[in-house]
């Protein structure tokens, strides 16, 4: 037997699929390299910046730093933006986790309508965003209105009222954010073992303690995720005022999302993109450690892990 030509073989065959796989993902690599760290190098750069005319931009040290630090002290609107993008973390986030649970556990157990329900419940996530707005406009200022009216209640329209806003703003965002949250769920709930549930119930487990002690504990790793991603995005979320308001959003409802995003778009003599840069150089070594602690702390506060584990292999 030739061992050298079959070697020779074989190594012609690996550098035929080394080139193949080269080709492969040469076009994602170039986009990653072009679309994410081109992009971001760039942004990090720019906000070391500042812009003088003629699309030139010159080094300008830790200036747009001091200004940014400048403007929080004068603008109220930025202590307005994070209060309100705590409000819709922390009320969305609860209100989503618990709602989303709760359904996703009715559909789990198929129960009455429970096909009417995942449909309705999806739907909010097919329709054009701008047209979703545009009919949760109508119904929160004029359905409501006019439904209240008749009953003798005069009342002015939820997003029409200052008090209000706000809080149909995060509604809205909690609404129109279940069908994903709960297609995710029900998936996680649907690969809970048979037996396992059939075991708790000979042993006398109700739904509700089924739904705390059995169900809870194996999606935990998905409701981490839901928590984790949430955290990221603290900053980052304009929770649609942008559809709502376009640029003309008033003060207390803006958040920091709809800041930076309404802030972005603008053009010309009106943008300060080295401002924003920098701007959101800060926000990252906020969000950047906080993320990481989360995920540190879900995971050890996680019911039972280890039990969790030996069920999940159990299963397997």
């Amino acid at each position: 037997m030739d061992f050298e030509k079959i070697g020779r073989i074989f190594a012609k065959r690996r550098t035929k699929d080394l080139i193949f796989y080269s080709l492969l993902i040469a076009l994602p690599l170039l986009q990653f390299c072009i679309f994410y760290i081109g992009v971001n190098l760039n942004s990090l750069l720019l906000a070391f910046k500042t812009y003088q005319g003629d699309d030139r931009y010159v080094w300008a040290g830790w200036a747009n730093f001091s200004n940014l630090f400048e403007r929080f002290s004068l603008l109220t609107v930025f202590r307005v933006a994070l209060v309100n993008s705590l409000k819709l973390f922390f009320i969305g986030t609860l209100s989503g986790l618990i709602c989303g649970l709760l359904f996703s556990y009715y559909i789990y157990k198929k129960a009455l309508l429970k096909n009417f329900f995942k449909v309705l419940l999806f739907l909010p996530s097919i329709i054009p965003s701008i047209a979703l707005v545009l009919m949760f406009k109508q119904v929160a200022d004029g359905a409501i209105p006019a439904v209240l009216a008749a009953m003798g209640i005069t009342a002015r329209g939820l997003l029409a009222n200052p008090d209000a806003t706000f809080g149909t703003i995060i509604f809205y965002n909690v609404w129109v954010g279940f069908g994903v949250s709960v297609l995710l769920y029900v998936g996680a709930m649907e690969k809970i073992s048979e037996s396992v549930v059939e075991a708790a119930k000979l042993d006398g487990t109700g739904y509700f303690q089924e739904f705390i002690f059995i169900t809870i504990p194996l999606v935990w790793d998905t409701m981490s995720t839901f928590i984790i991603v949430a955290v990221g995005g603290i900053f980052v979320n304009q929770a649609n005022i942008y559809a709502f308001y376009s640029d003309g959003a008033e003060e207390y409802v803006v958040t920091i999302g709809y800041y930076l995003y309404k802030e972005t778009v603008k053009t010309g003599a009106a943008a300060d993109y080295p401002v924003l840069s920098a701007f959101g150089i800060l926000l990252s070594l906020i969000t950047i450690p906080l993320v990481y602690a989360v995920k540190f702390v879900l995971g050890k506060i996680g019911p039972a892990t280890e039990e969790r584990r030996r069920v999940v292999e159990k299963e397997k």
